[in-house]
């Protein structure tokens, strides 16, 4: 009840204060609309988070995994779609729209298996349906909105060219964490939540690091050789310049992957606090770390502030779990 009223609330002040926050992050009126239709998709997009929520709270995470994906793909190719016939106006529509298929996709996968239309209400369930719901919205509001002003600064100070660099160097982390996000919430989420014995998720961290840590730091070195050729296949020769950026972008994925296994604690734990914590220190030194670098550095900036930012990152991750993951049990 709490988190409807919250995400309707929120979509109200959205609406009212379209023109205003449209003044403040894009610098003029002309994208108010955004705002307005990111006010009617809020709701929806809260009741999206609740399913996904519902869904994790119940230890379904093979069915959580095949959601994700298929929100993955959509994200994927309206993105494409919208950005290739409406270029900068077209991605900015992407974020704010793309949350209404999510819910669409959702409701339609789930309603049925779930029996949504079944009235009950449990306090502990709801509580820890709500705690899911919270910080899945957070961190989908936060980070999203952070990139948008982001992209603009980029296109107010460098032009819209670089800031299509800056987008086509994040695209190329956007597939293979795809792959590492399922893996975290196939594998790792649901051992974690069923075991709450803190020497076994101590093992699933050991375990983590030793085997796929040094693979995927294989693949990211083996991608900096080959990007080049990655961006002639995935992208075009009119994104050549995309090479000069990856180094630093390869570098912030590193710590940002090492990062999910700890985060994957704050969630199974459901420890709310320490969740938004760790997002708004990402949230925050990433906004202002891009804004610092780029006026010092141009667009290199961008990156090297990602990788500094999730470094950060990980460090605070790793500070608010030291005594799980350093101290002995009986300390």
């Amino acid at each position: 009840m709490i988190f409807g009223v919250s995400t309707l609330l929120g979509g109200i002040l959205l609406y009212l204060f379209s023109s205003s926050l449209s003044m403040i992050i894009f610098r003029e009126y002309d994208y108010a609309f955004l705002f307005k239709i990111a006010a009617v998709v809020l709701p929806m997009h809260g009741f999206h988070l609740l399913y996904f929520s519902l869904l994790q709270g119940l230890g379904n995470y093979k069915r959580v995994v095949g959601v994700e994906i298929a929100m993955n793909l959509t994200n994927l190719l309206v993105t494409a779609y919208l950005v290739y016939y409406y270029n900068l106006t077209g991605a900015l529509v992407a974020v704010v729209t793309i949350p209404l298929f999510y819910f669409g996709l959702t409701f339609w996968r789930l309603s049925n298996e779930l029996r949504l239309f079944r009235f009950g209400w449990s306090r502990i369930v709801a509580k820890n349906l709500g705690l899911y719901a919270w910080m899945s919205l957070f961190s989908s509001l936060a980070i999203p909105l952070v990139y948008i002003m982001i992209r603009n600064r980029i296109t107010l100070t460098l032009g819209a060219d670089q800031a299509g660099y800056w987008e086509a160097v994040n695209q190329f982390s956007f597939f293979y964490f795809m792959i590492l996000q399922s893996l975290i919430l196939m594998y790792i989420l649901p051992n974690i939540s069923a075991n709450t014995d803190l020497s076994f998720y101590k093992m699933q961290v050991g375990n983590y690091f030793k085997k796929l840590m040094p693979l995927f730091l294989l693949f990211l070195v083996g991608l900096y050789f080959l990007r080049d050729v990655a961006i002639w296949l995935m992208l075009s020769d009119d994104f050549f310049a995309v090479r000069d950026l990856m180094g630093w972008q390869l570098m912030g994925d590193f710590f940002r992957a090492a990062t999910l296994v700890l985060v994957a604690f704050f969630h199974a734990r459901r420890m709310i606090t320490s969740y938004i914590l760790i997002d708004l220190v990402l949230s925050v030194s990433l906004l202002f770390l891009s804004y610092d670098f780029l006026d010092s550095f141009g667009l290199i900036g961008a990156v090297q502030a990602h990788f500094v930012s999730h470094m950060l990152y990980f460090f605070t991750a790793l500070f608010l779990l030291r005594k799980v993951l350093f101290y002995s049990i009986d300390e």
